[in-house]
């Protein structure tokens, strides 16, 4: 087939391209003008044309990413494909069409979710279920991030947000029989204008929990306590795994015991289990060392949310007690322009000895009025610096980074602020130390 991708250059999108032309098909795609790596690195590597094809009757299907609408060539596109009649879904119905099994395996939440979905595909994958399987990062044992395969096993990292073409939470487009929830919090703020539509979407993911399928739930989140009553399947806790592993950080050993109850109750053997778990080297952007020398660390992670944050920062505090935390700051996600959301993140920088909040962005179609400002962060943020310009941040670094930080940077995309990262940590290897980067 001749398979079109409106939006092609994101988590879900440019995986499932490129999953489709191993499978052979003809994938073309568009998006905005300039994308950014990994997306446009990966979608170059896998030859696939970015905004070269026209819009046609040669074209078999289209498949409409998330972020069509944020851009005024793809919302033309998709004008003209239904204009021209060409049969059209979004990417979450072709995922829940085409990837998802009888065995589906759903991992949902406000956190931890790309962890688990990518520990969990590289532990079945040892175990040969051959799962086909979806999640939204770059696991560092080099899996691909999106996988079809004729296994009646699938796991996919299921998000509750709303976007694109869909008219509700994601998860509630995919079957499920096993389901892991790490946390049902009111994080998109952008897609639920209550609290009571956030907690009613995830009910209903719950409620469509066949009586033979199972939920496994992270016990010390209590946004979940009010949501187990209404499982018809049985339900079964976690906490902590106990088994060796090279992630970091409390929060990911709770993410790894949620991968080892399910793994139990498939009845894995239990050596397969160790060693998945001891060579498993977690996911891109989570907590990644990516330099370390001079008694200096460099740290790069995904978290934008109060609670990713905050466990992030608990993790590194935990694992490097003496060393002292500062944090460079991208506030990107779109919930982020909500100032409820704003408010939650007063109290979870505490720990750090300053924040450097970098270049604002905001949604474009949120009038001037109510848009957030620098003003706005450094008001709830105690410590914080807004520097929005690449130079005076490489400058600040230069002149305030000493023996025994770590230096952590938060962002959820966009090249410029791992373009500014990277120039910090070359300025610091001019003793010839040798660095990973």
């Amino acid at each position: 087939m001749n398979i079109h991708i409106v939006g092609i250059a994101g988590s879900m999108t440019a995986p499932l391209a490129i999953a489709l032309k191993k499978q052979g098909h003809e994938v073309t795609g568009s998006d905005q003008q300039r994308i950014y790596p990994p997306f446009s690195t990966q979608l170059k590597n896998a030859k696939i044309p970015i905004n070269k094809t026209s819009i046609n009757k040669k074209i078999d299907l289209a498949i409409i990413g998330s972020s069509y609408l944020a851009f005024s060539h793809t919302k033309e596109e998709f004008l003209e494909i239904k204009a021209q009649k060409i049969p059209y879904l979004s990417a979450t119905k072709y995922i829940s069409q085409f990837l998802i099994k009888q065995n589906s395996i759903l991992v949902a939440g406000s956190y931890g979710k790309t962890t688990i979905s990518a520990a969990l595909c590289y532990l079945l994958t040892k175990a040969k279920f051959n799962p086909s399987y979806m999640f939204g990062g770059q696991g560092l044992n080099r899996q691909d991030s999106l996988h079809f395969s004729n296994s009646d096993y699938s796991v996919v990292e299921a998000d509750e947000s709303i976007n694109g073409l869909d008219t509700k939470a994601k998860f509630l487009y995919y079957p499920v029989k096993y389901l892991i929830l790490t946390s049902a919090l009111w994080e998109h703020k952008d897609s639920y204008q209550s609290e009571a539509d956030n907690f009613n979407a995830f009910k209903q993911l719950i409620q469509n929990i066949p009586k033979d399928g199972i939920l496994i739930y992270n016990q010390n989140d209590k946004s979940i306590k009010r949501l187990l009553p209404f499982a018809i399947c049985p339900t079964i806790p976690y906490t902590q795994t106990s088994l060796q592993n090279k992630l970091i950080g409390k929060y990911n050993q709770q993410n790894l015991a949620a991968v080892e109850v399910l793994a139990k109750y498939l009845k894995i053997n239990p050596k397969i289990i160790t060693v998945s778990f001891k060579s498993f080297k977690g996911i891109k952007r989570r907590l990644e060392i990516k330099a370390k020398f001079n008694n200096l660390l460099f740290i790069d992670d995904y978290a934008q949310g109060a609670t990713r944050i905050k466990a992030a920062l608990l993790a590194l505090k935990n694992t490097f007690p003496d060393k002292n935390i500062k944090v460079f700051y991208e506030p990107h996600a779109s919930f982020l322009q909500h100032r409820s959301n704003l408010k939650e993140l007063s109290t979870v920088f505490s720990i750090a000895s300053e924040i450097v909040i970098y270049r604002l962005k905001f949604i474009p179609s949120q009038k001037a009025s109510d848009r957030l400002c620098a003003k706005d962060y450094l008001s709830t943020i105690p410590h914080s610096l807004y520097i929005p310009l690449r130079g005076n941040v490489l400058k600040h670094y230069q002149n305030t980074l000493k023996s025994g930080d770590i230096l952590i940077h938060f962002s959820s995309g966009g090249e410029e602020g791992l373009i500014t990262f990277q120039k910090i940590i070359r300025f610091f290897k001019k003793n010839n130390v040798k660095i990973n980067y």
